[in-house]
């Protein structure tokens, strides 16, 4: 395969930015959605769906085209480009913003997707790598959440777990007067944190 400088995706991803502004009100989409949108795209299409790498290039794709936009349509026509995994969406910009430039924080996102480096040379291996550091900081970050709601903290064991959610669940049941979402919010936390 040749190697890619220029983004095929970008005129087809404007097209559906473009008519999604146009509705009224413009409704959020999310990567996912976008992604499916052009599946039918030739350079898409060409990837196979159940190789590890192959989605990795097609999310690339993606939102390398996104970041590329992002830029382009805030100099050229004051338009904000929104880029959220669930919320994909295209801005006019307000009257007092026209002449001011693209805030552009720093973004390490927008810097990895905008490197073609990365696509050119991420290999399956690499990818692997990737989802596998994604899921245990996700997990930590799960487990981390969990511990707060039931006020605990990381070094508690299985048997302080145990006591701290039996007390929280009589404290905030819905048959006692308590709380209903929060008593739920407690039990799902149990069910993570437990042996």
């Amino acid at each position: 395969m040749r190697e890619l400088r220029q983004n095929p995706l970008i005129p087809a991803i404007l097209t559906q930015l473009r008519r999604n502004l146009h509705t009224a009100p413009a409704t959020p989409f999310g990567i996912h959605h976008l992604l499916a949108s052009l599946s039918r795209h030739p350079c898409l299409a060409a990837l196979d769906d159940r190789s590890e790498l192959s989605l990795f290039k097609k999310n690339f794709l993606l939102m390398n085209g996104l970041y590329q936009l992002q830029g382009s349509l805030w100099d050229e026509e004051q338009l904000r480009l929104q880029i959220a995994p669930l919320d994909i969406r295209l801005h006019s910009a307000q009257p007092t913003q026209s002449s001011q430039r693209l805030p552009e924080p720093e973004d390490p996102m927008r810097e990895y997707y905008l490197d073609w480096g990365h696509y050119h040379e991420t290999t399956r291996e690499d990818v692997v790598a990737l989802l596998q550091g994604f899921w245990r900081r996700l997990d930590r970050g799960e487990r981390r959440q969990a511990l707060v709601t039931l006020a605990l903290g990381e070094g508690a064991s299985a048997t302080d777990i145990k006591q701290r959610y039996q007390r929280l669940a009589r404290q905030h049941h819905p048959d006692r007067g308590g709380d209903q979402a929060r008593f739920m919010e407690i039990r799902a936390a149990y069910e993570l944190l437990r042996p």
